[in-house]
């Protein structure tokens, strides 16, 4: 589990890459609006969609690692592109957390220590 003192820097960090999790929202939104067809007509844009999710989401683990310097940070991958959280491990020494963020709703976050 995370200090408070670690969770107030999260949280921070977060706040600041706010405008990065409004555009993952919109990349969720594109994505549930994408109608797929037998050929996989849409597989191209799914990928060009997948490739912003990843680099959204790298530039908001990125800054979080730059706060957080002395944890190992993990963002798992999401199941699909739909889903509106990211996941990570923040691994120090011997202690694990599990951080679920929740950005479902443009200009809010929704921060969970799951473990």
């Amino acid at each position: 589990m995370l200090n408070d003192e670690d969770y107030d820097v999260l949280k921070k960090s977060f706040i600041d890459s706010q405008r990065l999790f409004n555009k993952l929202n919109d990349v969720a939104n594109q994505a549930s609006e994408l109608d797929y067809d037998e050929s996989g007509l849409f597989y191209e844009e799914e990928e060009i969609l997948d490739r912003h999710w990843l680099k959204l989401s790298s530039k908001i683990i990125d800054a979080l690692g730059e706060s957080l310097d002395t944890y190992n940070i993990e963002l798992l991958k999401n199941d699909s592109l739909e889903d509106r959280e990211l996941t990570i491990n923040l691994v120090k020494e011997d202690e694990s957390s599990k951080v679920v963020v929740d950005y479902s709703e443009d200009g809010a976050l929704s921060i969970s220590q799951v473990s």
